[in-house]
């Protein structure tokens, strides 16, 4: 009888043993496989889509339809308008010299409505940062300021109507013709997206000793470094928003010429015009100085879409929203970066908790179809 007893309990341990090993196994093979599957299963938390410079048309176009489609699809999201949001002809359309921006004439509202209409019924945030055009491309800071602030007016004013949406305060942002940093939280308190008007920083570096400019570039900067830090202390995305990109290629980034020189207005577009250049160094510099594998500088102003990345900066330019330059982009593009030249399109930032997925949309014309290029992340999501 003890013996049966003794034998009983071994097998008992065994069997113990057996069932400890296979639920260890078990155990271990269900993380390797949710360590593998998670990333490509999961979905997106939040995304966010860029598009610049979509001011050109009177009607809306094939990119801006796109794009709504996408927003439809996506209420938990937000999406920026990168700037130059109104093209007018200057010397009263006599002269095709796109230099102005909005007027308050009945074109430019249709161009700025051909951009909002885009956004009746959608769910989520929309904003709006001010480029060179929207301060008329003017340098003198009194005279500029007028037609930023009334266009300002008119896209608040009428995206008041637009009771689908989630925004809280205003959607012009800098507001009044400030130079910011101005923050705002999104996906829970995770991604912190920081709105600036470089023009305005751009009108300061030209004239620092003129009027209220050192003391509007030393508060921006200071207001900046301490934004970047809170973010990074909070562990969040950080997203930077703007109109002038830091690095970019196209006819913006030429070698400035004699008569670009001569007229501010053309000048102060180019990178290489000492106000631009000395602004992008500075910001530059800032962003780099916080090693933060997680902030995205975007802009618009070159037409055309590019992304790259460089010392834990991603560089993202989507000024394709409604016109684009022709460049011969063999000559343009080294292994590493991606570029589409000549097509119109905009990006999209999907964000997946630790992974976050660059996309690319783009169509060749009206009667092609859309586009869509991974860029980064590729493995979140799939």
């Amino acid at each position: 009888m003890e013996e049966i007893q003794i034998r009983i309990s071994l097998l008992t341990l065994f069997m113990n043993h057996i069932y400890s090993v296979c639920l260890i196994t078990v155990v271990l093979l269900a993380g390797i496989v949710d360590a593998q599957t998670t990333p490509q299963t999961a979905s997106p938390t939040f995304k966010l889509f860029l598009i610049g410079d979509a001011g050109e048309g009177d009607t809306t176009g094939a990119t801006l339809h796109d794009l709504r489609r996408k927003l439809l699809e996506n209420p938990n999201s937000a999406v920026v308008f990168l700037g130059d949001n109104c093209y007018v002809n200057t010397f009263h359309g006599l002269i095709k010299v796109e230099q102005g921006g909005y007027d308050g004439s009945k074109t430019a509202q249709r161009r700025i409505m051909s951009q909002l209409n885009i956004l009746r019924e959608y769910k989520g945030f929309a904003y709006f940062v001010p480029g060179n055009h929207d301060w008329f491309n003017m340098a003198n800071l009194r005279r500029a300021k007028k037609h930023l602030l009334r266009e300002e007016k008119f896209i608040e004013d009428s995206m008041k109507n637009f009771k689908s949406l989630r925004n809280e305060g205003n959607v012009f942002l800098p507001s009044q013709g400030e130079s910011g940093p101005v923050s705002r939280n999104f996906n829970e308190g995770r991604t912190r997206v920081i709105f600036i008007d470089t023009y305005r920083l751009i009108i300061a570096e030209s004239r620092p000793n003129q009027g209220d400019n050192a003391n509007e570039l030393k508060t921006f900067y200071r207001d900046l470094d301490t934004q970047l830090n809170d973010a990074t202390a909070k562990k969040q995305k950080i997203i930077v928003v703007a109109h002038h990109p830091i690095h970019a290629k196209g006819k913006h980034a030429q070698p400035i010429v004699w008569w670009q020189s001569a007229v501010r207005r053309f000048a102060d577009s180019n990178v290489n015009y000492p106000p631009y250049n000395k602004m992008a160094i500075r910001l530059d510099s800032l962003l780099k100085a916080h090693h933060h594998p997680d902030i995205y500088y975007i802009s618009g102003h070159e037409h055309s879409l590019e992304y790259f990345y460089d010392d834990s900066l991603h560089y993202i330019v989507s000024g394709a929203g409604s016109r684009v330059d022709q460049v011969d982009y063999k000559d343009k593009v080294n292994d590493g970066e991606y570029f589409i030249w000549n097509e119109e399109g905009f990006f999209e930032i999907e964000f997946y908790g630790k992974y976050e997925k660059i996309l690319m949309y783009h169509r060749k014309d009206n009667n092609s179809e859309l586009q869509v290029h991974c860029l980064a992340g590729c493995d979140a999501g799939e």
